[in-house]
This record gives structure tokens, C-alpha cells and sequence, in this order.
């Protein structure tokens, strides 16, 4: 004989349609978090090219008021290199890239360009996923670092590299300020 429990007609979900609705929700899961981690990846390089532009844009506006002569220094870049507080040019000590925390470094002169006629190089110190630098024309999955040439503009090149990335070819899209 059938109980009846004031329930006509309706039952539960099996064990095994519940097993299938969690297994689908976490393969959308994992789905999503792979792309929102790819999306933050790409925000980082958008901010450190950004920031490179703004002290390349200080850097030149540096040159104009000092007769086109660029800092005469070396290292992280700080007020200092532009005269120190209250200057002008650039204002925010302490500028680092979203990707590595490291401060970006500036060089006097060609550094690791390929152009030895260039006025001055910025680069970042790593830490960007070779994926998110496609625009950037980068050629391999060893270059991690965006940098920025007087003369070039930005490119994408491997930390610690001697090198400033391959030339662009005829027809290539660069990337200026």
C-alpha cells in the first residue's frame, strides 16, 4: 500500500542529474575564470603601456623646456630624475607596473634598443603573460616585458633581454604614443 505524503505526482532529482548540473556548473566555472584571468592580464598590459606613454610624454616635455637634452641618469624612474618635488614634468613617485610591482627603469641613450639613434628607454621589469602582449607584435613566449624607445615606441621584448625585440618588418603595425 502507497503512503500518501500530500504530494501528487512529483518526485525528487535522481542522484545522478544532480552530479551532471554540478559537474556542468563547474566546467562553466573553470571557463569563466580562465577568461577573467586572461582579461586581467590584458588590463595590466593596457595600464603599464599606458604609464609608459605618460613618462615618455614627461620625458619629452623634459627635452622641450631643456633645449633637447633628456635626464642625464640611470635607473627607476622618480621625480628625481626630473628635478625632484614640484617639478612639472612628472609627479607620481613610485610608479610601478600592475603585472611585476617593480618599478619601471629608464635609460639615457639607446640602452637595448636597436636604433643607435635613440634618445632614451623605458622598460618594465617582467611579469606579463607572452598571450597578453600579441599586440605588441610579440614574436615568442619568453617575452614578458613591454618597453618603450625614443625612437620606436612600444614594443614587447624578454626581460633582461640585450636586445630590444626584432625589428618590425615593412607592413607591420607599431605601436607610437
Amino acid at each position: 500500500m502507497r503512503s500518501d505524503l500530500g504530494v501528487k505526482g512529483t518526485r525528487g532529482f535522481s542522484l545522478v542529474e544532480l552530479v551532471i548540473v554540478v559537474a556542468i556548473i563547474a566546467i562553466l566555472a573553470v571557463i569563466l575564470l580562465v577568461l577573467f584571468a586572461h582579461e586581467r592580464d590584458n588590463a595590466n598590459v593596457a595600464s603599464c603601456e599606458q604609464n609608459e606613454r605618460n613618462i615618455a610624454f614627461a620625458l619629452d616635455s623634459y627635452s622641450i623646456d631643456h633645449f633637447g637634452q633628456y635626464p642625464n641618469y640611470q635607473g627607476d624612474v622618480n621625480v628625481a630624475m626630473f628635478g625632484g618635488e614640484g617639478n612639472p614634468y612628472f609627479t607620481k613617485d613610485g610608479l610601478v607596473d600592475p603585472a611585476s610591482g617593480l618599478p619601471y627603469e629608464y635609460t639615457n641613450g639607446p640602452g637595448s634598443c636597436q636604433d643607435p639613434n635613440t634618445e632614451y628607454q623605458i622598460i618594465d621589469q617582467g611579469g606579463h603573460s607572452s598571450t597578453s602582449l600579441l599586440a605588441l607584435l610579440a614574436n615568442d613566449d619568453g617575452e614578458d616585458s613591454i618597453a618603450f624607445c625614443s625612437t620606436r615606441g612600444l614594443y614587447a621584448m624578454q626581460s633582461g633581454a640585450q636586445t630590444g625585440g626584432s625589428a618590425n618588418k615593412p607592413g607591420q603595425n607599431q605601436s607610437n604614443y
